[in-house]
């Protein structure tokens, strides 16, 4: 390595090299709040300066390799570190350029600081920082003075770059000069540069130094580490190719979702659970990411799977067309119910259909079971526990593979979960959509509209401003129906007004509110349109408890018999297995070796050093004994002084007693 101090506008100003952020590199993603620091040390700097103080600003480590390029261009400096510092430098030095009213100083920055004259084409080396794919054409036109699109106007570079210019503009309005911010302000910034040269000591290995150093900006993503990983080992031209070839592409197809869909692709790959890919997790989940022997291959290999798979998970997140409108409608309601801790599970079962390993009606009858298992469950507001079980669901596709019929096995498979797991049984259905507050359900308007279209074959467009949940009894009474219902009116009108039996969908452009029964009728029948705002209702001459009710009980049996059948062996028995005891073995966990959580506080750790014992404070412990311990000090001790130990203690976020 070959550290050096010096000025950061005269690194910038060096006419043999131009700037390149590698393909691996994330996008450039300083936020209003970054920009802002940095304009006020600025303008800081300039301040001191100015006052007669001999004032610098350190603007912390550019690390970089050096590579050669064709005769006569300027070599490329290959950034591993301070991209995003140089990125922002650049784009608040054009910011300044357009607003100088100095041609001469005008002149100056582009030619020094902006773009490189040494180049003897029109090539990308002409702008002195060459950005990553995704900036590059919004970037070249700022640095260039071109018009840009609307879609480069959305990037990040040129909202920083209109930033500078509102606030250099705000700066001069106060009776600043601008010319001082460059020579007595950011001309003041001092860096260390280091220069890598893996060419020459094997162990400036600038894969190794990057995934070292802390990031100044915001953190790396799970999709950033794997992407570098994937890269930056390679050499700068095929750098370059995969990640146009392979990368790039992913990124489009799931803007905002790479590092989501890299977690679930690895989730599937693993057959296993892990957490959630966020700030706080990127780093774990990348570490995981490296050590599982499935990506131990070659690069473009992964690349290329990642790629292909990248794809069908689009089709389940977004909705791309799979090309066959049953498997795209099951995937959409998945969607629309939020199951996106079964996304690993269906890119799993996807990619199998994919593969010729299920039929297109195989793969239907498996995704009906598996909608309907996770719409009752909807139905019973029960989520519990889906995070780690839906994951490792894909250990069952052979097993479905195999299976003669599909929906009844996918049933099987899932009813012989635990019991947070467990298939809603019809006496669960009825009990909760009878007694239910449906109308303020999130789900209300798409179940409707399921059982209109299990009516109809025709699904009602869910998301049509002018489709509307009906409540026939209104919500607010006047003395008409008062008169309707009864001298139990307020209590009947209190219990079922938002009853199922007394909802319906309709879809028309007037409001009608408290309109009387008979009123309400004529609509439904003439205009509504759907087949639900009919039934058990336009044969009805008044609407009372008894008419509710019926209804109800109707709309209730429709939609556990018709809408969300289940098979009939499991209509009225508990869906779900009990699991089984098992005392606690390390060897069996293959967690000999391994560290351990305490649940109640996580910085609390004991390591594993045998079958049944662990190493805490340099002492060996059997768990139980060391959890007492452990809540006697913290105050906590039960009236017995018993604990089972596996329920206290974690490995990677998971109770030990759910593992055992």
């Amino acid at each position: 390595m070959i550290p050096l101090e010096q000025k950061l506008l005269d690194l910038l100003s060096n006419k043999k090299v131009t700037f390149y952020i590698p393909p691996y590199q994330r996008n450039y993603e300083w936020t209003n709040e970054q920009c802002e620091i940095f304009f006020e040390d600025v303008v800081k700097t300039r301040d001191q300066n100015a006052s007669g103080s001999l004032a610098e600003h350190f603007f912390g480590t550019i690390t970089y390799f050096q590579t050669e390029t064709a005769f006569n261009q300027p070599n490329k400096l290959i950034l591993i570190d301070g991209q995003q510092r140089i990125t922002t430098t650049m784009l608040f030095l054009v910011a300044l350029r357009d607003l100088l009213e100095d041609q001469s100083l005008r002149d100056t920055i582009d030619a020094d600081y902006l773009k490189n004259e040494r180049a003897t084409d029109d090539s990308e080396y002409k702008i002195k920082l060459k950005q990553v794919e995704t900036d590059w054409s919004a970037y070249k036109n700022i640095i260039l003075g071109e018009d840009l699109s609307d879609s480069e106007k959305t990037s990040r570079v040129f909202c920083n770059y209109s930033l500078f210019k509102t606030w250099l503009l705000e700066y001069r309005s106060k009776g600043n000069d601008l010319e001082s911010l460059l020579d007595k302000g950011i001309n003041k910034f001092s860096v260390i540069t280091i220069e890598l040269q893996p060419d020459r000591n094997s162990w400036e290995n600038p894969q190794e130094i990057f995934e070292s150093m802390n990031s100044l900006g915001k953190p790396l993503s799970l999709a950033d580490l794997v992407r570098n990983y994937l890269l930056l080992g390679l050499n700068a031209d095929v750098q370059e190719i995969y990640y146009r070839k392979y990368w790039l592409p992913i990124e489009r197809i799931l803007p905002g979702q790479t590092s989501n869909y890299i977690r679930d692709y690895m989730q599937w790959r693993a057959e296993a659970s892990f957490k959630q890919a966020t700030e706080t997790n990127y780093k774990e989940l990348y570490a995981l990411f490296k050590n599982q022997s499935l990506y131990n291959g070659n690069a473009e290999d992964i690349l290329n799977d990642l790629y292909q798979h990248a794809l069908l998970y689009s089709c389940i997140i977004s909705g791309r067309t799979t090309w066959d409108d049953g498997i795209d409608g099951l995937l959409a309601d998945i969607r629309y119910l939020r199951v996106t801790t079964a996304y690993s599970f269906l890119l799993a079962l996807l990619s199998a259909w994919k593969d010729g390993k299920f039929t297109a009606a195989d793969t239907k009858e498996i995704l009906d079971a598996f909608r309907i298992y996770c719409m009752r469950r909807r139905i019973i507001r029960l989520t519990a526990a889906e995070n780690k079980a839906f994951p490792i669901l894909v250990k069952q596709l052979n097993r479905l593979m195999e299976a003669a019929d599909k929906r009844q096995e996918t049933f099987s498979i899932l009813a012989k979960q635990e019991s947070n797991l467990r298939v809603p049984n019809d006496i669960e259905m009825v009990n909760a959509l009878k007694t239910d507050n449906f109308f303020n359900y999130q789900y209300c308007k798409f179940f409707l509209a399921l059982v209109e279209e299990k009516i109809t074959k025709s699904r009602p467009d869910i998301s049509d401003k002018h489709l509307q949940i009906e409540h026939i009894m209104p919500q607010t009474l006047n003395d008409d129906w008062r008169e309707e219902l009864g001298e139990d009116g307020e209590a009947i009108h209190q219990e079922y007004v938002h009853n199922i039996g007394n909802l319906t969908l309709i879809r028309h452009n007037q409001e009608l509110g408290q309109k009387p029964f008979l009123e309400k009728r004529d609509t439904y029948q003439n205009l509504a349109g759907l087949q639900i705002a009919k039934t058990k209702i336009v044969d009805q001459d008044h609407w009372n408890k008894d008419t509710i009710i019926n209804r109800r009980n109707c709309t209730v049996d429709y939609i556990v018999q018709e809408v969300l059948p289940i098979p009939d062996a499991m209509r009225r028995i508990n869906n779900f297995a009990l699991k089984e005891k098992h005392s606690l073995s390390f060897n069996k966990l293959q967690l000999v070796g391994k560290y351990i959580q305490f649940h109640k506080d996580p910085s609390i750790m004991a390591r594993v050093v045998s079958d049944s014992e662990v190493e805490f404070e340099g002492k060996k412990w059997r768990l139980s004994p060391l959890t007492r311990e452990l809540q006697t000090r913290r105050g906590e001790v039960n009236a017995s002084g018993s604990y089972q130990g596996a329920q206290y203690w974690d490995y990677d976020g998971i109770k030990l007693a759910d593992i055992i």
